[in-house]
């Protein structure tokens, strides 16, 4: 086998190689999606965000008597 066919085919088993990890990244990419999907998405209850169901109650009520001097 000439040095260039011997080249080619630790080219083309590297190839693989990156293929095959490519595939993997994908396939754990896809299996954390789903389980931020199945935990209810970015807007769970686990989040860091503020609720959405309090935000009427948290506003403030009477306006600032800085308007009354």
């Amino acid at each position: 086998m000439s040095k260039e066919n011997m080249l080619r085919a630790m080219v083309a088993t590297k190839q693989l190689e990156i293929d095959k990890l490519k595939r993997k990244i994908k396939e754990m990419e896809d299996k954390f999606e789903q389980q931020r999907i199945d935990e209810g998405g970015w807007n769970s209850d686990n989040t860091r965000q503020r609720d959405t169901k309090n935000r009427k109650k948290d506003k403030r009520i009477k306006s600032s008597d800085s308007s009354d001097k």
